[in-house]
């Protein structure tokens, strides 16, 4: 990667702030949607839930998604029961297999203080409001502001179909349709939550602008083909999700096959958030150097949160 003369005369100079350099971007406020509040405390009413209760479960999800870590790989996990047995003093002489190290209740207990505990989210019902009251409008706020900024970069890009991966409650959707209601004809929406799906269902009908339901499909998974493609494709908030790097790039593979023009990745503004980015990145600059034209359009990671 090179940078450009005018710039790195500047840079060398110091006469560039890092908050002014080109590409930087300043986003002015975004408007929420103005249907989502009302609609919330519609649903919170319904199912007999209190605000306040459901409101500190948001914030303890929140603050447990902001903190989350990439599952350990089998080589990670070797490296920490290697740490137990130096800590601990083990005698290598008895040749304990792992199984037999963490019989010991003191290995036990500090390789599973070394590890962290990854573990799927499971989305039922009321998880999948508290995901909402804690996480649509950040999730939407960002969304709308990487759309705005394809749309003020690239004028001539006028989507007609869109693929959402871990579509959750929809704020890809919401988004979206700020920008393209009237071109896209296609939301194909991948959840593996049905308690999530029909949350998205439920709230598309009071989104505005509104979007024809019968533009959206739902599947729990991706397609086992990769020939059918869509102009955007987005994944947001979803790759943390996955069991290993191997499931991740795999995903991510078959997300950029299915991908026409934009693919969409975000994570959390975290140092972790930043390396699954850096991981993707990397992945499709390598994987996708063979097709003529293809290249990162936005690396900014500071819109993310």
């Amino acid at each position: 990667m090179k940078v450009i003369e005018t710039v790195n005369e500047l840079i060398l100079n110091k006469e560039l702030k890092p908050k002014n350099y080109p590409g930087a971007i300043h986003p002015k406020k975004i408007e929420q949607p103005t249907w989502l509040t009302g609609t919330i405390l519609t649903i919170l009413k319904d199912e007999t839930i209190s605000p306040k209760v459901i409101y500190a479960s948001s914030k303890k999800l929140a603050l447990h998604l902001h903190n989350r870590h990439v599952p350990l790989e089998a080589e990670d996990i070797k490296l920490k029961l290697q740490e137990v047995r130096s800590r601990l003093q083990i005698d290598d002489t008895k040749h304990l297999s792992n199984e037999e190290l963490l019989q010991d209740p003191k290995a036990k207990a500090l390789f599973r203080s070394l590890c962290y505990n990854w573990a799927p989210i499971s989305y039922d019902k009321y998880t999948c409001l508290t995901y909402l009251v804690g996480r649509s409008v950040p999730e939407y706020t960002v969304l709308y502001r990487i759309f705005k900024e394809i749309v003020d970069n690239d004028k001539s890009f006028i989507p007609k179909t869109l693929f959402d991966f871990g579509s959750g409650i929809g704020t890809v959707m919401w988004s979206a349709s700020q920008f393209w209601a009237n071109s896209i004809k296609e939301y194909y929406c991948v959840d593996i939550s049905s308690d999530i799906q029909k949350l998205s269902e439920y709230l598309i009908t009071k989104a505005t602008p509104a979007i024809n339901p019968n533009y959206i499909f739902y599947r729990q998974f991706l397609p086992s083909t990769s020939i059918r493609t869509y102009d955007i494709v987005v994944s947001a908030y979803s790759l943390l999700e996955l069991l290993n790097q191997k499931a991740r790039i795999e995903t991510i593979m078959k997300l950029w096959q299915k991908t026409e023009q934009y693919l969409v990745i975000v994570e959390p503004g975290t140092r972790v958030g930043y390396k699954i980015i850096n991981e993707a990145r990397d992945f499709i600059l390598n994987y996708g150097s063979e097709i003529e034209g293809a290249h990162v359009f936005s690396p900014v990671s500071k819109i993310l949160v």
